[in-house]
């Protein structure tokens, strides 16, 4: 199911090391075309780690040419790659993300043989016979660990291609590096849900049940040691709170409001839920854990167990403003891609 934005009602506003594939051996080549040259993951791969304290070795490319013949293989070619900041700054402005660039004393680079480093360019010489070429760093994990939340990126420009021709589309690359706690993943979404203001407003999955689909399957993504706020890929496609109104027959969300999660590192339970839009949020809306609830989390199935509040003093003027109500399993599915 793609995101969906169907109602607006009732103030509810819709708002690792991963290493490129090399080919074992070379398919017998023609003596017509051009020899082409790309970045074999263009134009972006995303790399999510466990938090770790050693240094690994970790693949950010593979530089791959194309030779139009057996010729062309055997003839040494030099290609240039630059580091380009212009190009994580352009990602974030169209994407409204804040990727940062590795800092230096996060990593050393680890090239293959061949591979130039000078400044910020990069010369990838290709003996004869060669196809490709990795692209690795040693990253220190140990200097990440203070902050979480901290999201980086590289991001290269084949400068000179050597004479060769740039495949359309595989002459940039953006790689994504991002820590992700114990907690990160994809769980599918099973509960209740009551709002006391309009017994209209159901859980999602009464919506996506009607529709044959579901129950909902939403992201868990780390924005530190200890939280995680909660992602709606399916209905919204945003950080939020979908919900389903049976008189409108539609789904929609909180306007202002979605969950962050915190976690005790020590016993994995939970010790807090707040409003990821604000606590409170601009129109009240603030969240809490409610301690009624049995609110733990059992590392053998990876569930959470959880009841929370959405708390609007504007709505609810009576303490302790209890609007909303979710009483929730949580079961870990997949690692988020």
């Amino acid at each position: 199911m793609k995101p969906n934005f169907i109602i607006n009602i009732l103030g509810i506003v819709l708002l690792g090391t991963i290493t490129a594939c090399i080919k074992d051996s070379v398919e017998p080549l023609g003596d017509a075309g051009k020899t082409f040259v790309k970045f074999n993951d263009a134009p972006s791969k995303s790399l999510f780690f466990s938090p770790f304290n050693e240094t690994k070795k970790i693949n950010l490319f593979n530089l791959r040419r194309d030779p139009s013949s057996d010729a062309e293989l055997n003839l040494s070619i030099s290609v240039t790659v630059k580091l380009d900041q212009q190009i994580i700054d352009k990602y974030n402005t169209d994407n409204g993300t804040n990727y940062e660039a590795l800092p230096a004393d996060f990593f050393t680079y680890s090239l293959d043989q061949g591979v130039i480093k000078n400044a910020d360019n990069f010369t990838f010489n290709f003996a004869a016979g060669d196809f490709a070429k990795n692209f690795s760093i040693m990253l220190d994990g140990s200097k990440w660990t203070n902050d979480l939340s901290k999201k980086y990126a590289f991001a290269f420009l084949i400068s000179d291609a050597g004479g060769q021709t740039l495949t359309s589309g595989k002459d940039s690359m953006l790689v994504f590096l991002s820590i992700k706690n114990k907690w990160d993943g994809v769980y599918e979404v099973n509960g209740s849900m009551v709002d006391v203001t309009n017994p209209a407003l159901q859980h999602v999955n009464v919506g996506l049940a009607a529709n044959g689909e579901g129950p909902l399957q939403m992201e868990l993504r780390t924005i530190s040691a200890t939280k995680c706020a909660f992602f709606d890929p399916v209905v919204v496609g945003n950080f939020a709170s979908p919900i389903w109104s049976s008189a409108a027959s539609g789904f929609s969300q909180y306007g202002s409001f979605s969950v962050i999660v915190e976690f005790d590192p020590n016993s994995d339970n939970l010790v807090a839920v707040t409003n990821y839009a604000g606590q409170p949020a601009a129109n009240s809306r603030y969240g809490q854990l409610d301690p009624s609830g049995v609110n733990t989390y059992d590392p053998a199935t990876k569930t959470i167990t959880i009841k929370y509040n959405m708390c609007q003093p504007s709505v609810i003027p009576l303490a302790p403003h209890i609007r909303t109500t979710w009483d929730e399993k949580w079961k870990f599915i997949k690692d988020r891609e």
